[in-house]
């Protein structure tokens, strides 16, 4: 594998173990607060890591994150149903940025803890492969 895919890979999981660390503690406003930023950063390294694999592995230059998990997709990395995910998951965290709602922030909360964290850890997964 590419020293530089390794690199990246290896900055997703860690930030991967950050966010379980924190879905691990007790919720609390902070504790919401600092998951809701730890799966910030762990979408930026997902996407950009998705970025690096795609142009290593096939070739593919790709400059917006809705269109790498799409190429993920087309090139048999992520599923029909795990691809609609992550363009969910990418609307959640441009909205949760752009515009701070505290019903919002709940909402997403939820998300992170229900499904996202896990549809992120499937993305490491595909890649690591």
């Amino acid at each position: 594998m590419d020293k530089t895919l390794d690199y990246k890979l290896e900055d997703f999981k860690k930030a991967l173990d950050t966010l379980k660390a924190a879905l691990d503690e007790e919720q609390t406003d902070f504790v919401k607060d600092s998951v809701i930023k730890r799966f910030e950063y762990c979408y930026e390294l997902c996407w950009k890591t998705s970025k690096v694999f795609l142009s290593i592995k096939h070739g593919i230059e790709i400059y917006s994150p809705k269109e790498c998990f799409r190429e993920l997709r087309r090139n048999q990395h992520l599923s029909d149903e795990g691809t609609e995910a992550m363009l969910k998951l990418v609307n959640d965290r441009n909205e949760i940025i752009h515009n701070y709602d505290e019903n919002f922030a709940d909402e997403l909360y939820k998300k992170i803890v229900k499904s996202y964290y896990k549809l992120l850890n499937r993305v490491f997964k595909a890649l690591s492969e």
